[in-house]
C-alpha cells in the first residue's frame, strides 16, 4: 500500500499538464530515440569494418528505431519525427502553423543531442577505426555514421528531384 501511493504521489509531481510542452518533450524523445539507434547501427558497422555489423543489421536498427520512435511519441505528439512531416501536416492543415517553427527546433535540438550521445559511446570505435584522422571520404572515412553524401556522378537536379 505505501508504496503505491509514493508513486501515485510522485507520478501526480512529475505530470506536465501543459499540452504543449508534453509534444515538445514526447518530440524530442522520440528523434533522439530514431536518431541514436539509426547512428548507433552505422557506427556499428563502419567502426568494425563490418564484422560486428553490416547493411542488414544497419536497416533492421533503423526499422526498429522507427517502431520505437512512433510508439515513444505517436499518442502525445503524432510522432512528426522530421520537419519535412511537420510541414506537410501544415500544408494539409492537420497542424497549426504557430506550432511548426517549435517542433523543427525540438526535433533538431533531438537530432544533435542524438548525434553528441552516439559520438561519445563511439569515440574510442570512431578515433581507432580513422587512425586519429576524421575524414568526410577516403577509405577510413567516418562521417558517414553521421551522414548521407551523394555520388560523385548524382547531378544538382538529379539530387534535387530525389529530395
Amino acid at each position: 500500500m505505501g508504496t503505491t501511493s509514493f508513486l501515485k504521489r510522485a507520478q501526480a509531481l512529475l505530470r506536465i499538464r501543459n499540452q504543449l510542452v508534453r509534444e515538445c518533450l514526447a518530440e524530442l524523445l522520440a528523434v533522439f530515440v530514431l536518431i541514436l539507434i539509426t547512428l548507433s547501427g552505422s557506427a556499428q558497422m563502419v567502426t568494425s569494418s563490418g564484422t560486428k555489423g553490416n547493411i542488414l543489421t544497419t536497416y533492421l536498427a533503423g526499422a526498429l528505431a522507427i517502431m520505437v520512435a512512433v510508439y515513444t511519441a505517436g499518442g502525445v505528439s503524432g510522432a512528426h519525427l522530421n520537419p519535412a512531416f511537420s510541414l506537410s501536416m501544415c500544408l494539409l492543415e492537420q497542424f497549426p502553423w504557430w506550432k511548426f517553427p517549435i517542433f523543427v527546433a525540438v526535433q533538431i535540438l533531438g537530432a544533435f543531442i542524438a548525434a553528441g550521445a552516439v559520438y561519445a559511446l563511439y569515440y574510442d570505435a570512431i578515433w581507432h577505426y580513422s587512425n586519429g584522422t576524421l575524414a568526410a571520404s577516403g577509405p577510413r572515412e567516418t562521417a558517414s555514421i553521421f551522414a548521407t553524401y551523394p555520388a560523385d556522378y548524382l547531378s544538382l537536379t538529379n539530387g534535387f528531384l530525389d529530395q
